[in-house]
């Protein structure tokens, strides 16, 4: 099962909240984007789960 389809099943008011706020943004925004603010709006102490998603990552920490 695909990612926004499963996240349509498990919360459906979170997902409809981040289709809003896509709209808003006139699609400038991702819909994974939209979907972890509206996440977030709703169920603010998953912060750490949305900052996880939107680092950049960084190469010079892996070990070899």
């Amino acid at each position: 099962m695909k990612l926004p389809a499963l996240r349509w099943l498990l919360d459906p008011a979170t997902s409809l909240l981040a289709l809003r706020l896509r709209a808003q943004e006139r699609g400038r925004m991702s819909y994974d984007a939209a979907w972890r603010l509206a996440r977030v709006t709703r169920h603010p102490d998953e912060m750490v789960y949305r900052h996880h998603g939107h680092l950049a990552e960084d190469s010079s920490d892996e070990a070899w």
